[in-house]
């Protein structure tokens, strides 16, 4: 997050120094900050679109867990289900006997 927040001051010096020299009637260094502006926006919009991505990617994660976590509990309840009628089915057997 440091480098975007760097990326954004250097964004505005860029922008105030163009916003001077036009003051200044200094037109020769606009078209050199300009274009070093214009990349500087374009990569502060792929970090941003590299973010949402990741935060899509983390999101998703986040639902296959829950879905893991409900398969594995309902897993576990049949399971202890399971047990229980073995458990009363071998007591039952062995009082038979």
């Amino acid at each position: 997050m440091d480098t975007f927040n760097s990326d954004l001051d250097l964004l505005e010096n860029l922008s105030k120094k163009i916003s001077d020299l036009i003051y200044n009637n200094e037109f020769s260094q606009i078209s050199l900050l300009d274009s070093q502006r214009k990349l500087l926006i374009e990569k502060i919009k792929k970090s941003e679109i590299k973010k949402n991505q990741i935060q899509k990617r983390i999101g998703k994660l986040l639902e296959n867990n829950l879905e893991n976590i409900k398969a594995t509990e309902k897993k576990l309840q049949n399971l202890s289900k399971n047990h229980s009628k073995f458990n009363k089915r071998l007591k039952a057997y062995s009082m038979n006997q």
